[in-house]
């Protein structure tokens, strides 16, 4: 039979070993322990060496079996006592945490999750707390993993909002019972109670529920009772420090639940205070959304009316400024017709102040002035060239057309100078400015000009 040889054979080999490692003074040292105690070494529950160490040699490598120097130790550590040395280590090295010390380590920190939340969260409909495998059930269906190094109370309070996100368990924190005490000031009877009427308002602003506020004892009572969220005790420890209220906070319950065993007459009760405390609610949301729905319908009336207002009064404009220059007179006739028909514009006449209506007198008295003062201008310069305004437009768009019906292709019109041109011609016909005073004679409610005319004008009185 053939045996194996390990050489060297110095070396110890040691198995189900966890490692604690010190670097010191410029070299490396370790000891061998058993796994699963060195947390027990650090937290006072073990103090054998013998029960802590596999053996109390002090290791420079223990995967290779190699011994630390004493006269290293001594240069390091001022002796070369062992069991000395291997106790600094287990205290101040680091600590290689195997497989087996992390699972137990995550395992601990779990169930202290798990107890915390089964401590400081109920069910919302039997305000009674649930056993510590109903939370592990749920904390392994909703998937929560445990971290190794963050705090126990905020992976708790994460816990709770992952069971509430994902409605795994129908669960929220318990609230506290807390007293609100209004310090004695030299006040009568009036004062204390507008200062717990205040201090009142201000809780359920907060979101305090009004039944779970309880009614005072007698009219002197300076403690008001109530139960409020875990959540909300910032805000109503500021509400106690008001200068309103002036009193101080007292926590009277960390956790209120219903303890003892379930009866029928307990749980009758409990379910008739639920169904007057979900109708008071219901009714409360019931005013509020009536006063909001009638805050809206005044306001989208008032809205209405104003755009009414406004878009009659645009269109009583639009209608005035809109008439051709021709045929003035029907024109404004055929308009004032139209205008005193229509029932809108009847209202909107009726609601429009004396100002308003002044104020378009003399707008449209000042139009008039400036369109017979530019027909004035138009019919002076005519008779001064000689020129008669419709032969002349005629004859000018006939020759427009005349020469557009040279060049030959295919031509577009122009709804404002008259006449024909080519493409070309089109584009260049838009920027000139035989067009351009021809819009502007069109904006003021003036005949167009011909090409002859305006090219006989004076260029200074093209664009006044």
């Amino acid at each position: 039979m053939s045996f194996q040889i390990i050489a060297p054979t110095n070396q110890v080999r040691l198995t189900n070993v966890a490692v604690v490692r010190l670097s010191r003074g410029g070299h490396r040292f370790e000891v061998a322990c058993y796994r699963n105690k060195i947390i027990n070494y650090r937290q006072g529950t073990e103090t054998d060496l013998s029960e802590v160490l596999q053996t109390e040699r002090i290791f420079t490598n223990v995967s290779k079996g190699q011994f630390a120097n004493s006269k290293i130790l001594l240069k390091c550590f001022d002796t070369s006592n062992e069991e000395e040395v291997c106790r600094f280590i287990l205290d101040k090295g680091d600590v290689q945490v195997s497989d087996q010390e992390r699972a137990a380590q995550l395992e601990s920190t779990n169930r202290e999750v798990a107890s915390m939340v089964c401590e400081k969260c109920v069910d919302p409909v039997s305000r009674r707390p649930y056993s510590v495998a109903q939370v592990r059930d749920a904390m392994k269906a909703a998937a929560f993993m445990v971290h190794p190094t963050r705090n126990t109370k905020q992976q708790f309070l994460d816990c709770v909002k992952l069971l509430q996100k994902k409605n795994v368990l129908d669960i929220e924190r318990a609230k506290m019972q807390l007293a609100l005490v209004l310090l004695d000031i030299d006040s009568d009877a009036s004062d204390n109670l507008e200062r717990r009427n205040s201090a009142i308002d201000l809780l359920m602003k907060e979101g305090v529920a009004r039944s779970d506020i309880l009614p005072p004892k007698n009219d002197d009572d300076t403690r008001i009772i109530f139960q409020s969220d875990p959540s909300l005790y910032r805000q109503v420890d500021g509400i106690a420090r008001d200068s309103a209220v002036q009193g101080r906070l007292e926590i009277i319950q960390q956790c209120v639940t219903e303890e003892g065993d379930v009866t029928l007459g307990s749980e009758l009760e409990r379910r008739v205070q639920q169904q007057q405390h979900n109708a008071m609610e219901e009714e409360e949301a019931r005013n509020k959304s009536l006063v909001e729905n009638k805050e809206v319908d005044a306001s989208s009336n008032f809205e209405n009316d104003i755009q009414s207002l406004s878009n009659n009064f645009k269109s009583n404009l639009t209608v005035k400024e809109s008439a051709p220059s021709d045929d003035d007179d029907h024109y404004d006739s055929h308009t004032t017709k139209n205008v005193a028909n229509s029932r809108k514009a009847q209202k909107a006449a009726q609601k429009k102040s004396k100002k308003a209506k002044r104020r378009e007198k003399e707008e449209q008295a000042d139009r008039d002035q400036r369109i017979a003062a530019e027909k004035t201008r138009q019919k002076e310069r005519a008779e001064r060239l000689g020129l008669v305004d419709n032969s002349d437009a005629a004859g000018g768009n006939n020759g427009s057309e005349n020469k557009t019906e040279g060049g030959g292709g295919d031509t577009k019109p122009c709804n404002t100078c008259g006449g024909a041109f080519t493409p070309g011609e089109y584009r260049s016909h838009f920027r000139s400015d035989w067009h351009r005073y021809n819009v502007k004679l069109k904006m003021k409610g003036v005949a167009a000009v011909c090409e002859r005319e305006f090219l006989l004008c004076d260029s200074d009185a093209f664009f006044e």
